[in-house]
């Protein structure tokens, strides 16, 4: 592995199925980590799919469900550590089931989430907001990419705008 390479892993996590707009910013995001893994800007990357809610009892009993709900854990114990509020979590909120009017608690989850990692240590989870800022997954991908080029960001915005 090149000298020059970051120790940060990084996990990114994508809604599978949301809107185009979010889509093209979902294909952006990835790309620019690609670019950034390849340049070795981030030793590692990870790309995990996930639905619009999970259901921590049903996922419980698969492999996938569980490693999705150990890191849904870790970002809620990194939340409360470092003073940070992950709102776009809606952790652990009721759902009725309209054939059997059942209710279970469910996880709503963000279309898209970053992950960052060093020396295996979570440091870091996007979206979320510490001290009034908000600081989005695109955001964190500029700080590992350590030049903060909000020039293309801005570009980025206005074509998925159209």
């Amino acid at each position: 592995m090149d000298s020059t390479v970051n120790p940060v892993r990084v996990e990114l996590f994508f809604r599978s199925l949301c809107p185009e707009d979010a889509r093209q910013h979902q294909h952006y995001v990835l790309d620019r980590l690609q670019a950034l893994e390849s340049a070795g800007r981030i030793e590692d990357l990870s790309i995990l799919i996930w639905g619009r809610r999970i259901e921590p009892r049903l996922a419980q009993r698969t492999a996938e469900g569980r490693h999705l709900l150990e890191r849904l854990s870790m970002f809620e114990q990194w939340e409360r550590d470092s003073d940070a509020s992950l709102d776009a979590f809606d952790w652990q909120h009721p759902v009725t089931n309209m054939v059997s009017d059942e209710s279970v608690n469910v996880i709503t989850l963000p279309t898209l989430a970053l992950a960052e990692y060093a020396d295996g240590d979570l440091q870091h989870v996007a979206p979320c907001t510490r001290d009034g800022t908000v600081h989005r997954v695109v955001d964190r991908v500029n700080a590992l990419a350590d030049t903060g080029d909000v020039a293309d960001d801005r570009e980025h915005e206005r074509t998925v705008a159209q």
